[in-house]
């Protein structure tokens, strides 16, 4: 029988939960499961949660366009997830950054709160319409979505030197 994305995602999930219990991280009980997403162009994972009659339900999605990618990659999305489903971490709060950052460090996972890259480890592009970059070193960041940082970048400044950014819009015209 041919292996699919679906039951490689099954696989990585049950390995990144196990791999939370190993370290006293406990995912709710009651996620329904995971599942590829193909519309997924601007996220790579979503945890959606559900309350029916007091009853809470996660559901696991990743996008499709990371069939490509490693399984490792694969797992720091889905641990990104898991995450969520932990009392007190719908956001990204201190509580889930705590859990992330302890999660990292034992199994040397890159798992952050968003994904800053603008290609995908097979080079296709990920989408995103505002380059940030900053004017001194260089860092460069992506939005989708006209953000506070997007809409006035004067009043932000570079997380690793402090310098100015600037914002360059993308044309989807090109």
């Amino acid at each position: 029988m041919k292996n699919t994305y679906h039951d490689r995602l099954e696989k990585l999930m049950r390995e990144a939960i196990e791999e939370l219990h190993k370290i006293n991280i406990f995912p709710a009980e009651s996620i329904t499961g995971i599942k590829a997403n193909s519309r997924a162009k601007r996220r790579l994972g979503c945890c959606k949660r559900t309350v029916n009659r007091g009853v809470e339900k996660f559901e696991i999605e990743i996008s499709t366009i990371l069939e490509g990618e490693t399984d490792q990659r694969i797992k720091e999305i889905i641990h990104h997830e898991l995450l969520h489903t932990c009392k007190g971490c719908l956001n990204h709060g201190q509580k889930w950054k705590s859990l992330a950052a302890r999660v990292n460090h034992i199994y040397g996972y890159h798992i952050r709160t968003t994904a800053e890259i603008p290609t995908l480890d097979d080079g296709r592009e990920k989408p995103y319409r505002y380059e940030i970059r900053c004017t001194k070193c260089g860092n460069t960041g992506y939005r989708m979505k006209k953000s506070k940082v997007v809409k006035e970048p004067g009043n932000y400044r570079c997380s690793k030197c402090g310098g100015q950014l600037s914002v360059k819009e993308k044309s989807f015209w090109n």
